[in-house]
């Protein structure tokens, strides 16, 4: 699914796939975040970090009519005050995306998958 946008030279078609990428790299570069996680179902346990290669696996864009919705996991630091780190990755990737793409969100969702001792 793709976001169009029409400019006087022509059309512009921004992809999930490249919102994700950005997402996941404001993500990875916040404080407070140890690492990107994939979307975990139901009680079982994710013990891996994705690598650089798959890392835009650890955000999620789906398009809908009032907007786009991004659902970032993640993986916090121990010792940190976990709502300031929330805060501070939907403020990042919030404004890295509105600053990249030109769009406005409907809403950024930040799932955290484990707390990880540095």
């Amino acid at each position: 699914m793709a976001n169009d946008k029409k400019t006087p030279f022509g059309g512009i078609a921004i992809s999930a796939n490249a919102i994700e990428e950005v997402a996941s790299e404001a993500a990875l570069n916040s404080y407070g975040v140890a690492g990107l996680s994939q979307r975990t179902r139901g009680n079982k346990p994710l013990d891996i970090f994705l690598d650089s290669k798959t890392f835009s696996k650890g955000a999620i864009a789906t398009k809908s009519r009032s907007g786009w919705t991004v659902d970032v996991y993640i993986i916090v630091v121990y010792g940190l005050k976990i709502t300031e780190i929330i805060s501070g990755v939907q403020s990042r990737v919030k404004y890295e995306l509105e600053k990249t793409f030109d769009m406005k969100l409907r809403a950024v969702n930040i799932y955290i998958q484990g707390v990880k001792v540095m």
